[in-house]
């Protein structure tokens, strides 16, 4: 099974499902999939139930041990919520090294997937089913059935929640999560942190603006960098996304190509710490993009606790004369300082 703390990328393929009967059954079991998900979350924080008796209990509706553990698995991703309702179905088949990269759900070719359909009596069935996906992402696909890759698979929804319903066919999307490493063997930047860099920059992220601050390794502002999108608010979720994504690696290649070799931003692993406005771009979706970009670059990525940023960011504002967005961004620079210099000193 892939590791859970593994960084992963994703790459979207559109599934082209031309048999009605295949169809049918793939529908009815992300039904049922999101259904189980619903479930697991119930009887995981609300009724407090043991994780292998949740997998014991979804097995049962599932008649299939691996789409369970799946399930729970993305149940606990709204740990935090107190109830979860899915509007759309859904499938999702956690990676798995030993099972040519994925037990229930395998690309076996770079257009080509199978889905197992579980029944009750034992007797599974797979279905065939084409995907597309963009052809620069063909030598990536190819190494990847080639060689011993665990790969997590979702089988998605895209449309829209007026007409998904009624045009689902062709809203079937594949979301093939692969390891960090190898999408950044075929996707890195143009621009790489040479030897010679040494600087550290801080990112603080807001739904309108992420600004960024350089500093040398003695805490001095060499540059700053803000990027403004109020335009956003008014954007639906996808566009506000790209937006933020572009606004992001546009950032990241500036601080590269100024020195920067450290790249800071706070641990915001727990939701309800931040606020709503924030929550509206997933930060798990940030950070990943920012394990990401990092990776591609050949930089380091430093994560820093966030407890009262926003305070301590006021007296530097003032004293500083710059606003506070970016005294947060500098704030958190010199955190990322004290954390690196730190865990360097404790592996020596």
């Amino acid at each position: 099974m892939v590791r859970g703390n593994e960084e992963r990328a994703t790459i979207v393929g559109k599934l082209l499902v031309n048999d009605d009967v295949a169809l049918a059954k793939l529908l009815t079991l992300m039904r049922m999939f999101r259904d189980s998900v619903e479930l697991a979350h119930t009887l995981l924080f609300r009724r407090k139930f043991s994780e292998s008796e949740v997998k014991r209990r979804l097995t049962k509706v599932l008649s299939n041990a691996w789409y369970a553990s799946s399930a729970i698995k993305v149940a606990k991703l709204y740990k935090e919520q107190t109830k979860i309702k899915l509007r759309k179905p859904l499938l999702y088949s956690v990676g798995a090294k030993c099972e040519k990269g994925n037990r229930n759900i395998r690309l076996v070719s770079t257009d080509k997937v199978l889905i197992k359909i579980p029944h009750a009596d034992g007797r599974h069935e797979w279905i065939e089913v084409r995907v597309r996906f963009g052809k620069n992402y063909i030598p990536l696909l190819q190494e990847l059935n080639s060689c011993n890759y665990g790969a997590g698979i979702t089988i998605k929804l895209k449309g829209k929640r007026e007409n998904w319903k009624t045009v689902f066919r062709k809203m079937l999307y594949l979301y093939l999560n692969v390891p960090a490493d190898l999408y950044a063997k075929y996707f890195g930047k143009r621009v790489k942190v040479e030897s010679e860099n040494k600087f550290y920059a801080g990112f603080d992220f807001n739904v309108d603006r992420i600004n960024m601050v350089i500093v040398d390794s003695y805490g001095r502002i060499r540059d700053i960098r803000n990027i403004h999108f109020p335009e956003v608010i008014n954007y639906d979720k996808n566009k506000s996304r790209a937006i933020r994504q572009c606004a992001l690696s546009k950032l990241v290649e500036y601080a590269v190509s100024h020195g920067v070799k450290y790249f800071v931003i706070e641990n915001l692993s727990k939701p309800n710490n931040i606020n709503s406005n924030v929550r509206k771009w997933s930060i798990r979706e940030y950070q990943q993009q920012v394990s990401m970009l990092v990776k591609k670059v050949g930089g380091t990525l430093v994560k820093v606790n966030p407890a009262y940023t926003s305070i301590d960011a006021i007296g530097i504002s003032l004293s500083k004369g710059i606003d506070i967005h970016t005294a947060s961004a500098y704030l958190i620079a010199l955190r990322g300082i004290k954390r690196y210099t730190t865990i360097q000193k404790a592996t020596v």
